[in-house]
């Protein structure tokens, strides 16, 4: 027990190092150090969180049906609230305000919910722009990142037990998957909610499980400077590929790179995997070592409630503020990140705090139920005596 308790400390403390860069790149305006620095050391960030989706994998604990349900429930459940309370929120600023009628508003939810999430070929069907959804209805397009979850974590389940004892055959699977993705990505069109890029994400997962169940970032045998040279070996030749591609081979241009797809989705998977590797055995090794990521872990559990709403916070700083969040210089964006964050710590403390006041009333229900069905035993005993 207590080995799984340090292996999810520093997990979560991954996740939560990635949240925060996600949400520093969020607020960055455009510029070239959000082009050549922010944007490829992003993408590593992001494989983190499919890599240790599948890191704690166990085989043949719980069926197919209950693992993609609870996916589901913890995913698709927080995408639909939420994008219609954002949703919701955005058209009662927005009608009151004068900036769009409400049959508009009504229109990019529709679109939103019928998969145009970066998909320029939908979005011309119903002759509506990303980038106005983006600015004006509270970034719902970022809500992709549910969604590319829930739909490669179904194909994982679907193949993971079948595969996950033998490591060749696991490993061919990672190969026709990422060469899946490479023949996606070059299809003369997109699928709705960013499918053609389920099978790179499903990949991740599956190397995630692998290595998990392998315990191969451990590295068994090696005492710990070996560990710290290959751990930081492999972080920084990811960091060095990351750093060095041009911004014409970065991930989420078309998916990979515009018009050099395939050449750009190799070289992201030759940067993720050392950085991967790399990362993960130098945090590991770190907490053997006695070095604590509480605060960095909690994060990280909570890490999908940062996710959702920080867009949410940084939107309305701008409004009261009157400035632009795409638009903002490097430090005002580095200010509104950091006040993004702390009314996500503070929106998660309310809803702890409410969930406990909850819990504490059904307990004295249920007490005081139980007492009344004694009291009630006891005036019968009394009374048959």
């Amino acid at each position: 027990m207590e080995a799984k308790t340090k292996r999810l400390q520093y997990v979560d403390a991954l996740r939560g190092l990635g949240i925060l860069w996600i949400i520093f790149y969020h607020l960055t305006a455009q510029g070239g150090f959000k082009t050549y620095v922010l944007n490829p050391l992003m993408e590593l960030f992001l494989v983190v969180f499919f890599f240790f989706s599948g890191y704690f994998y166990k085989p043949n604990k719980t069926s197919i049906g209950k693992n993609i349900g609870k996916r589901a429930l913890s995913l698709l459940v927080p995408f639909v609230i939420y994008a219609l309370i954002f949703w919701g929120i955005g058209t009662l600023y927005l009608t009151l305000t004068n900036q769009a009628p409400f049959l508009e508003t009504l229109g990019c939810l529709r679109n939103f919910f019928v998969g145009a999430i970066w998909n320029r070929d939908i979005q011309g069907w119903f002759n509506w722009d990303y980038y106005s959804l983006g600015k004006r209805y509270l970034y719902l397009a970022d809500f992709w990142f549910l969604l590319a979850m829930f739909f490669a974590s179904v194909l994982f389940f679907l193949i993971i037990d079948k595969i996950i004892k033998k490591a060749p055959i696991t490993l061919g699977v990672v190969v026709v998957l990422f060469a899946l993705t490479g023949v996606c990505v070059g299809l003369k069109f997109t699928l709705p909610y960013n499918l053609h890029m389920v099978p790179y994400w499903t990949a991740f997962m599956v190397l995630g499980a692998f290595v998990g169940n392998r315990k191969l970032i451990e590295l068994p045998g090696l005492g710990r400077g070996p560990k710290y040279v290959i751990g930081a070996t492999m972080l920084i030749s990811s960091i060095v590929i990351a750093l060095l591609k041009t911004p014409a081979l970065n991930q989420f241009r078309g998916s990979f790179g515009g018009d050099n797809e395939v050449v750009s989705m190799l070289l992201c998977i030759a940067a993720a995997l050392p950085f991967l590797g790399g990362i993960g055995i130098l945090f590991q090794q770190l907490e053997q070592d006695g070095i604590r990521f509480n605060e960095m872990a909690w994060l990280g559990a909570h890490s999908f409630t940062y996710y959702l709403f920080h867009m949410f916070y940084a939107w309305l700083i701008s409004i009261i503020f009157g400035f632009s969040v795409l638009q903002m210089q490097w430090w005002v964006g580095l200010l509104v990140a950091i006040a993004s964050i702390a009314l996500c710590t503070g929106q998660f403390f309310l809803m702890d705090l409410i969930a406990r006041k909850i819990k504490e009333r059904k307990t004295k229900a249920a007490l005081a139920t139980s007492n009344t069905e004694v009291q009630s035993q006891v005036e019968e005993g009394a009374k048959g005596e």
